[in-house]
């Protein structure tokens, strides 16, 4: 099989992907719980018990629904990025395949975060504080609008795609999103998968997180 130099695939598939050798991914799996479940269970609960009042009820589904498969995202883009890496590190569908499913969990997780700030009035950042949730959005609008990037000059010279994997995360021009960073927004997700799958007992669980940080 042909050989090439890291120039050449860093200049004809992804930036740094020469220095790209190692990644420390936390396996959400561990923080999952009830995420499998969450749109059976919502339904059971939603038809047998009570339902939220519309239209935060549509809201709380495809939260949830946006939630489950951030999950299963995850899961993929871990396996195939730890796959790539303790495999051929010159093959290009397998660092696609890996950036693909990083690209779909960004846009899963941003989605679900939007489905929450809309309905309960939460501003999700201040530009320009740094926070997690600003950079989460700038690579998902990197990604997102890639045909724009191109034509606007926003990518790397001569690099062929808007976002990429280095050690720490997902880098682009404008930030780095941490693969620890990924972490935070499954337990973020996952708080209120499992709050809001049951109507009746979510007012009761906001209550107690708010008596929780109260103490």
């Amino acid at each position: 099989m042909a050989r090439f130099t890291w120039y050449a695939l860093e200049q004809g598939l992804a930036p740094g992907i020469g220095k790209f050798d190692k990644a420390d991914i936390p396996d959400g799996s561990v923080l999952a719980g009830q995420a499998e479940h969450w749109i059976a269970n919502f339904f059971l609960n939603s038809t047998l018990r009570g339902k939220f009042a519309q239209p935060f009820q549509t809201y709380v589904f495809n939260f949830l629904r946006r939630g489950r498969q951030a999950f299963a995202e995850h899961a993929r883009a871990r396996d195939l990025t730890l796959a790539f890496l303790e495999g051929d590190r010159q093959s290009a569908s397998k660092y696609v395949d890996a950036l693909s499913h990083w690209e779909a969990f960004v846009g899963q997780s941003w989605h679900a975060y939007q489905l929450l700030a809309k309905p309960l009035d939460i501003k999700m950042f201040e530009k320009g504080d740094g926070s997690q949730a600003e950079r989460l959005n700038a690579i998902y609008n990197a990604m997102k609008h890639v045909e724009s990037r191109i034509e606007n000059g926003q990518i790397l010279e001569g690099a062929t795609v808007p976002v990429w994997l280095e050690n720490e995360g997902l880098r682009s021009i404008d930030c780095l999103f941490a693969f620890s960073e990924t972490r935070e927004v499954l337990e973020e997700i996952a708080k209120w998968g499992n709050a809001l799958m049951d109507p009746i007992t979510t007012r009761e669980t906001i209550q107690r997180w708010s008596h929780e940080n109260e103490t």
